[in-house]
């Protein structure tokens, strides 16, 4: 038979001829046209009812003003069972297909859910956030009632971690289904995933498969979530030691100072400050930049700042000062340079003698009350190089309302999207604003416009160190 149209009204004239057809010719191919009309009627979406509608008015056209006979009777009886047989035939298939593709797009459905929990959670880098984000994934793909995932705390002093979706659950007995999927990384077990559902739930092989996917992902996830929280806390660390803590009260001088490990702080920088005593009675203040970043940094970082300690107790002209670092950065074979502003102090009454020399580092600049802005020093060459370094000496005087700006290229070198934003020129323009303001709000207000310029995400250190005279009380 051809393509269906007009559905039921159609199909009942094409059935009507066709058991007419049969009733005169009991033949095999007579017979074989009610199975195509029940193929057509499900490919026409037409119900059961329909097909023995059908049949009725075809079965009445055929006794129509006369008496039913029994092989007329029977005949009717057998054209219908082989159309219901083939309807039911091809119906079920056709449910079957339908239910095979409802199956496989809930599938297609969980793979595109546990795509986007993947990404989600190898995104996070906190444990707790994992933990909650594979609980919410395992329910809600496997569509359980609850799910909860439980570690080990990597301190046996800290008590197991654990997350549970939905957050809050009703008391009682848990639901008897239940499907499990160990945590593991590095061949360490890490703890357990669990979901679980109402009773009489089957999960099935498809349902076990997703949840030890989730658990192999939260594990690795875990894994490195721990591990970059330890390197983190090394690195906050090893940073705290390189830098002194607060700076010392000295009388007769104002001191500030600011300083932003780059990115997150796990790789360690190189930026360094100090101020102490020397043993002339005089101060020291220094800031200084070594090259790179990570352990071998962070090393030379400290050996600059002691051997600087050192040097200072008996070496009080700055540029000596260098010049014995700068050896001893060559004596260890360290491969790095460094560059460093290096300042010794004088503390007067109103007034503050500096005697200054740079190794390779940027100028400092002298804020003056009236706005004026002037670098000082004279460019020395980079520490640590296979050159003898030439180094200059240079006195300034502060008076009071002066203040003296040291900082490291993280504050002019700031970029965003490849482009300068924020550089020397920027810095000097907002230095002159400065006039008057004591240390602490010129370091305030350098360190607000990097980070406004920066966005944020720095992409180096910054460290600023700046100082001058204490104003003193008229008449004193």
């Amino acid at each position: 038979m051809g393509t269906t149209e007009n559905g039921a009204p159609a199909l009942a004239a094409r059935y009507t001829a066709a058991f007419a057809a049969y009733l005169s010719n009991r033949g095999e191919q007579a017979l074989g046209a009610a199975y195509d009309l029940g193929r057509e009627a499900v490919a026409a979406h037409l119900s059961i009812l329909d097909l023995a509608e059908a049949h009725h008015q075809a079965l009445r056209a055929a006794l129509a003003g006369a008496t039913p006979s029994e092989a007329t009777l029977q005949a009717s009886a057998d054209f219908l069972r082989e159309s219901l047989s083939t309807f039911e035939s091809v119906h079920r298939g056709y449910l079957e297909v339908q239910e095979a593709a409802r199956l496989e797009h809930a599938h297609v459905e969980q793979l595109r859910a546990l795509s986007d929990a993947s990404v989600a959670i190898n995104s996070s880098l906190t444990v707790e956030e994992i933990l909650q984000l594979t609980a919410d994934a395992a329910r809600s793909i496997t569509a359980a009632s609850r799910a909860t995932v439980g570690i080990v705390a990597p301190d046996p002093r800290l008590r197991p971690l654990t997350a549970t979706s939905p957050p809050r659950v009703d008391s009682g007995e848990p639901a008897p289904a239940r499907l499990s999927a160990r945590l593991r990384a590095r061949e360490r077990e890490l703890g357990m995933l669990d979901v679980v559902d109402r009773a009489g739930r089957e999960f099935t092989p498809r349902d076990e498969a997703i949840v030890t996917q989730l658990a192999q992902l939260a594990s690795v996830a875990i894994s490195n979530a721990q591990l970059y929280e330890r390197e983190r806390t090394i690195a906050h660390t090893l940073q705290r030691s390189l830098r002194p803590g607060a700076l010392p009260t000295v009388p007769g001088l104002s001191a500030a100072v600011r300083f932003h490990p780059a990115g997150e702080g796990i790789e360690l920088g190189g930026d360094f400050y100090d101020l102490f005593g020397s043993s002339d009675g005089g101060w020291t203040a220094l800031i200084g930049d070594v090259q790179g970043k990570g352990p071998d940094a962070a090393a030379v970082t400290a050996l600059a700042r002691h051997t600087m300690r050192a040097a200072a107790v008996y070496e009080h002209r700055p540029s000596g000062v260098l010049t014995t670092m700068h050896r001893a950065l060559r004596d260890q074979q360290t491969e790095r340079f460094c560059t460093v502003a290096y300042a010794h102090l004088r503390v007067g009454r109103r007034h503050l003698g500096v005697e200054l020399a740079c190794g390779g580092h940027p100028l400092p600049l002298v804020v003056h009350r009236d706005g004026r802005v002037d670098p000082v020093g004279r460019l020395g060459t980079l520490l640590g190089s296979d050159i003898e370094p030439l180094l200059t000496d240079v006195a300034v005087e502060l008076t009071e309302g002066d203040v003296l700006v040291l900082y490291t290229d993280g504050v002019t070198e700031v970029r965003r999207r490849r482009r300068e934003v924020f550089g020397h020129r920027e810095l000097v323009a907002l230095l002159e604003r400065c006039g008057g303001l004591p240390p602490d709000a010129v370091a305030d207000r350098i360190e607000s416009a990097v980070i406004t310029a920066s966005e944020g995400r720095l992409r180096d250190d910054v460290a600023i160190l700046a100082f001058g005279p204490t104003p003193q009380p008229q008449g004193d």
